[in-house]
């Protein structure tokens, strides 16, 4: 059996921005769903975080979720397991109250684990493991020091590990605990990183410019095998260049409806400049900055 995770999918951010709500569900409908029905998938993990806002949700957000995430998942007959993400908490200090279950329970593939749970299939076993908060944290702890299962999934905030490219996290829990299992895998921290048998998937998509020249994707995992397979995310959304790379024959066609950034090098000439300008405006970007590197 093959089961596919995802992650961290913050529908709803950058204020329910529809340009990224947009890039985002497009993703879902041109690369993930089209892998897991040509791969006959019928399980998908959620690592949490399925929503952006912890408090509130858009009408227009949720519905856009419900008629091309939720809805296709159901119609697709795709079993959809999701633990909780600290996005997806009303309170910081309790999971009772979430927009998982408030959202999404009218579907019957829908399979939301709020506590831990022991997922099996012919032999092998998966342990979910929620967010962990003051409520529920003395519970997680003593289910993680007892559990049987090789494989653990959670949302975890550990010390030690990358939260961008180069900058890691300085608090948080300790991995001493999780060094028991065989293999690890994490929502959480948008970048992909792996330390020991400890794995953060990241997100499926960028989010920012710090996402720029990081691998985005989603992960499969084989059940019988135990290997983990990484799909990667062909679409970009950011683009950071340096005048200094732009040649007569540079390609401006990638940044149509992007995020561009262009650096000026302090050689560059005002000709050069004017006429890489021309040419990023009339190939009509979503956004674009110009920095000077002095």
């Amino acid at each position: 059996m093959k089961i596919a995770i995802i992650n961290d999918t913050h529908f709803g951010v950058r204020n329910d921005s529809s340009f990224f709500l947009n890039h985002f569900l497009d993703f879902f409908e041109t690369q993930f769903f089209p892998y897991i029905k040509k791969n006959n998938i019928k399980t998908v993990f959620h690592l949490g975080d399925l929503v952006d806002r912890r408090k509130y949700i858009n009408i227009h957000t949720l519905n856009q979720i419900k008629k091309r995430f939720m809805e296709p998942l159901n119609e697709m007959q795709v079993q959809f397991h999701m633990l909780l993400g600290n996005h997806d908490m009303y309170f910081r200090n309790t999971t009772k109250i979430n927009s998982a279950k408030e959202l999404f329970s009218e579907y019957s593939n829908f399979h939301l684990h709020e506590g831990c749970y022991n997922f099996s299939d012919n032999g092998m076993c998966v342990g979910l493991v929620p967010w962990i908060c003051s409520e529920n944290e003395d519970y997680i702890f003593d289910y993680m020091k007892t559990c049987s299962c090789p494989i653990l999934m959670g949302h975890f905030e550990l010390n030690g590990y990358e939260i961008m490219n180069g900058v890691e996290f300085n608090a948080g829990m300790s991995d001493k605990i999780l060094k028991r299992f065989e293999m690890v895998l994490s929502g959480h921290f948008h970048i992909k990183s792996s330390k020991n048998n400890i794995h953060y998937l990241g997100t499926q998509y960028e989010m920012t410019f710090a996402d720029n020249e990081t691998k985005k994707g989603f992960s499969i995992l084989d059940t019988e095998t135990r290997e983990i397979d990484f799909i990667e995310n062909t679409e970009k959304i950011f683009y950071v260049i340096s005048s200094e790379d732009i040649d007569d024959d540079f390609d401006y066609s990638n940044f149509k409806n992007k995020y561009v950034k262009l650096i000026v090098n302090v050689n560059t000439s005002k000709k050069k400049l004017e006429s890489i300008i021309l040419n990023i405006d009339k190939i009509e970007p979503y956004d674009f900055t110009i920095i000077e590197d002095r």
